[in-house]
């Protein structure tokens, strides 16, 4: 599936909406989006109006690589659009 595919150096990322529908993760408030992010000591996706940063709680867990990609994704996904960019401030990234 070619929306599985990660836009990187800090455009958009295609994945799940909140509504259950693949596309551009920007459905949060604000125009917030999640974005790909690479510095010497983080290497991941992040916010792009805040500090957020998406930490896993695990490895990616399935019986096959399509299943964990999308259990991946889905936990990436759930993860940023429930942060709330005030909690997080941007600093330097």
């Amino acid at each position: 599936m070619a929306n599985h595919v990660s836009a990187l150096d800090g455009k958009r990322v295609s994945g799940m909406g909140s509504d259950g529908e693949w596309g551009a993760v920007t459905k949060a408030p604000m125009s917030r989006e999640l974005v790909w992010i690479e510095q010497q000591r983080f290497r991941g996706f992040g916010c792009s109006e805040c500090g957020w940063r998406f930490n896993p709680s695990s490895a990616p867990t399935g019986t096959s690589f399509d299943e964990m990609m999308r259990n991946f994704e889905l936990q990436r996904d759930t993860a940023f659009t429930s942060h709330v960019c005030a909690d997080h401030s941007k600093g330097v990234r």
